[in-house]
């Protein structure tokens, strides 16, 4: 999420990207320019929305495209002539601006239909030039480019090499072709969300997969398949903070700030600020304070969502945004999307509707987010030694590496844990990451947090909870 919190231009208005768009100059706001595409001049969401000829439309389908100014949908009917709509017949082609059947006739020189002769290959008088210009077996339904010109504030080089992100997208240094703003990245590759049999785990691409396939743990599961695939200091003895000397017995130093610790223990950016202070909210490096709020407010990213105020947090490991809350809308991740078009499975979003599925049913939080409130509940920092996927449940074997239980001080006996959730409800784990947990009265476990650091993360937490115990 760097830079996402610091202001950009549009023009000469300034906008933060986290909570507002910037199209030809044009800000649109209420919608971040991480998760939207422009339509000429406006910001558009396009998970859930398409843009055709400059005009935004509410998608019927995952499998809807452009043809002109209205919407199609490429499983039931062909755009030709990049206006004419027609519907999908086995066997028929475009041709210019009508279809034809290709077993009956040819689509020849400048796109005028023959009748197919007996026994021989279509547009047979055409010269060996034409044929590689002119002479065609039909062509495939035009595939409408949507309009997608992203700020220009925006970076817009891919390693060393500039690029326009209209048409391309960058991954990993390696440029593609836009197709659509669906088009995604997958570690090196690219891939479309609507894309049906692909799948990205864990940054890598995999084409051809069966329906239903599921990435857990960097592994692929399918249904009929049980079977793992795969500082100069000025003098001698002073400190430095910034470009002051400081004393670390007094002073503590927050991104080259030097605070007397009497205000405080803890850095949050560049401020220092007591956490058992309930008026004031750390939000990822951002200090805010809730005197106005009474303490009725909860971190999104860099952000502040305020309670009751018809909004919801979307959030993954990489992004956390604001959006303005919708009927049959959910997070999936980061994003938010329409029920009626998409299904979301443990963070992944997929272009099959599944209207009786179960959402999720919380997301996940930086681990310094939940301090100090996880200071008073039996929680446990384990770490995923090996995922597999059974009948929708997720089995998880953890590795206890640290235990938080201030109040009875009580031990897990055995460092190794089976535990159970139920996939595609709860969040995205991976092989080998730590996270916090919590055990529940029943013996059952809560995924609490993202991944966290061995050392600064756990410093931290135990640091809170066993001063707080004091």
């Amino acid at each position: 999420m760097e830079g996402s919190h610091h202001l950009h231009f549009c023009g000469n208005v300034s906008y933060k990207i986290s909570e507002s768009s910037c199209c030809n100059g044009n800000v649109t706001n209420g919608l971040s320019q991480l998760v939207a595409d422009c339509c000429d001049s406006v910001a558009y969401n396009p998970l859930n929305e398409i843009c055709c000829d400059g005009r935004i439309l509410t998608r019927s389908s995952t499998h809807a495209k452009c043809c002109g100014k209205v919407m199609y949908l490429t499983t039931t009917h062909l755009c030709c002539g990049g206006n004419n709509i027609f519907q999908w017949k086995e066997n028929h082609f475009c041709c210019g601006k009508e279809t034809y059947d290709m077993t009956t006739h040819c689509c020849c020189t400048n796109l005028t239909l023959e009748v197919k002769p007996k026994n021989e290959t279509c547009c047979p008088k055409v010269t060996g030039t034409d044929k590689r210009t002119g002479c065609q077996q039909g062509s495939l339904p035009t595939r409408l480019k949507i309009s997608s010109t992203l700020s220009k504030n925006l970076e817009s080089k891919c390693g060393s090499k500039p690029y326009n992100p209209k048409n391309k997208i960058c991954c990993s240094g390696n440029l593609y072709k836009k197709a659509s703003a669906l088009t995604k990245c997958c570690g090196k590759d690219v891939y479309t969300l609507s894309d049906d049999n692909v799948l990205c785990c864990n940054g890598i691409l995999h084409l051809n997969v069966p329906e239903q396939s599921e990435c857990v743990g960097g592994v692929i599961y399918a249904p009929p398949n049980t079977i793992c695939q795969m500082s100069a200091r000025p003098r001698l003895g002073e400190h430095c903070c910034g470009g002051q000397t400081f004393n670390p017995r007094t002073h503590i130093c927050c991104n080259g700030h030097s605070h007397n610790k009497m205000n405080g223990n803890y850095c949050c950016g560049s401020e220092v600020y007591d956490h058992h202070n309930q008026l004031l909210r750390c939000c990822s490096g951002h200090l805010y304070n809730l005197t106005r709020l009474s303490g009725e407010a909860e971190c999104c990213g860099n952000h502040l969502l305020e309670y009751n105020n018809n909004q919801i947090c979307c959030s993954s490991s990489t992004n956390a945004i604001i959006y303005d809350t919708k009927p049959n809308h959910r997070c999936c991740g980061h994003y938010y999307y329409n029920t009626s078009l998409w299904s979301c499975c443990a963070e992944h979003l997929k272009p099959t509707p599944k209207p009786d599925s179960s959402p999720a049913e919380y997301r996940l939080k930086p681990l310094m987010d939940l301090i100090p409130e996880m200071c008073n509940k039996t929680v446990f920092f384990g770490k995923v030694e090996s995922v597999a996927l059974e009948n929708y449940q997720r089995h998880i074997v953890l590795k206890v590496v640290g235990q938080v239980d201030v109040i009875s001080e009580k031990i897990i006996k055995d460092p190794w844990l089976h535990v159970s959730l139920d996939h595609c409800s709860s969040p995205a784990t991976e092989n080998g990451m730590t996270y916090l947990w919590e055990e529940n009265h029943d013996r059952k476990y809560k995924l609490l947090s993202h991944h966290v650091d061995l050392t600064s993360d756990m410093h931290m937490f135990y640091a809170v909870c066993y001063q707080k115990k004091r």
